[in-house]
């Protein structure tokens, strides 16, 4: 046990009530910190002049291409990625039975943002031989293993920002208790709040998470709007055997309209009274005894409302993949990624015609890091994400808003450490 594992078991088992074991209780600290430098920009934006009938997309209205004024101009920039502080700990109730607990925050070691204490994966549960139950705001089923598609240990801007992700300047990975009206709605990489999770135990090489996010934003209806009940579901089904690891993930978001964020009606009207966004993910990975890994990930996203009036987009959706391969010798490793998402397809109320030309983007990797121990790394990347010339894919954190066909380049330097 290290000093600060026992520091705070201690401190846990005074705060527990009178006659509760004090060797039953477990509390820890953990975080992990990642600053990272890097110079980026975006070029290439379109220029004015596009529509629907001169190859744009019908989503995208005419006067949002800019040219040369939509470019956001190359800066240097510090970002924190995933960094974090926690706390967790568990107390045993029986041989088959504890309560489980975590209270994690979102740091900023560039200093940019507050965050409250709770921001990042927090809950209160049971575990067992059963399995784990617990409340909280936590990262989804569907969200948790896009997590180890990545060549380090957290989220830097040149990890994968496109798949979960439909574009439209949609961020890469939010923090949500519900519907926001915003265009987190129509993000699939999250850590949803208001939820309950189930994890099984592992069978055989088989588990299984399952999620839901309640109606907490319910509305009542009006003489304009129906009502809107806004929730979540999420499930995983895994597989692992020695160095294979597989898993299709399923997620609905049910009245969350992430049809309005792009370029379809706005929510809950009188006559568009419902929505359904799914997605579907086969996630997979194969370490090399040559210390080579490969992971890829093939995903398909949709975008449904219940809209009446002509004309208006009621259908999208689009497929993506990704690819990362890395290299690993001693203390070095290098990677490379690159990924693509097409353009999709769209339909009209009324069945007129509708394009999605220009939609599709493309993100691509590169790097090198140096570990100098086992819990810290150095580390380097160049990197990219293309548009065609309607898309607005964005990298995470994002320079800025992504102007239609504007492409984000960088390169940078960081170090990471975990406790």
């Amino acid at each position: 046990m290290t000093s600060k594992t026992l520091l705070f078991t201690l401190v846990g088992a005074c705060a527990l009530p009178l006659g509760l074991s004090a060797q039953a209780s477990d509390v820890q600290i953990y975080g992990t910190f990642l600053p990272f430098l890097d110079h980026v920009k975006t070029s290439g934006a379109t220029a004015p002049g596009l529509s629907p009938a001169n190859g744009g997309a019908t989503q995208v209205a005419a006067s949002a291409y800019t040219g040369d004024l939509g470019n956001l101009p190359g800066r240097n920039r510090m970002t924190s990625g995933t960094s974090n502080l926690g706390f967790k700990g568990s107390y045993k109730v029986n041989e088959d039975l504890k309560i489980i607990w975590q209270i994690e925050s979102a740091v900023s070691p560039d200093g940019d943002a507050p965050n409250s204490l709770t921001s990042r994966n927090s809950a209160l549960g049971l575990e067992g031989s059963w399995g784990r139950v617990f409340y909280g705001n936590w990262d989804t089923p569907y969200k948790y293993p896009l997590l180890f598609v990545g060549a380090l240990r957290g989220l830097n801007p040149f990890d994968n920002a496109l798949t979960a992700n439909p574009g439209f300047n949609v961020p890469g990975t939010t923090t949500q208790n519900g519907r926001a009206n915003t265009a987190a709605d129509a993000a699939f990489n999250r850590r949803q709040g208001n939820s309950i999770q189930y994890w099984s135990p592992v069978v055989n090489g088989f588990s299984a998470r399952v999620a839901y996010s309640v109606n907490e934003g319910k509305t009542t209806a009006t003489a304009t709007a129906p009502s809107a009940s806004p929730d979540l579901w999420s499930a995983l089904l895994s597989y692992k055997a020695g160095a294979f690891n597989i898993s299709y993930g399923f997620e609905q978001h049910n009245d969350y309209f992430g049809l309005a964020q792009l370029g379809g009606s706005a929510g809950a009207t009188a006559t568009n009274t419902g929505s359904k966004d799914v997605g579907h993910e086969l996630v997979a990975s194969y370490a090399f005894s040559t210390g080579t890994r490969v992971s890829a990930i093939v995903e398909r996203l949709s975008y449904d409302t219940d809209d009446a009036v002509v004309g208006k987009v009621n259908h999208y959706e689009r497929d993506a993949w990704y690819l990362l391969l890395q290299q690993r010798w001693g203390a070095h490793q290098v990677f490379g990624a690159y990924g693509k998402a097409n353009a999709g397809s769209a339909t009209l109320v009324g069945g007129g015609p509708a394009t999605t030309n220009g939609l599709g983007g493309a993100q691509w990797s590169a790097g090198y890091t140096y570990s100098l121990t086992k819990s810290a790394d150095l580390y380097t990347s160049v990197y990219g994400m293309t548009n065609e010339r309607s898309a607005t894919y964005a990298l995470f954190p994002p320079v800025g808003k992504v102007a239609p066909g504007a492409s984000t380049t960088g390169f940078g330097l960081g170090i990471l450490y975990t406790f």
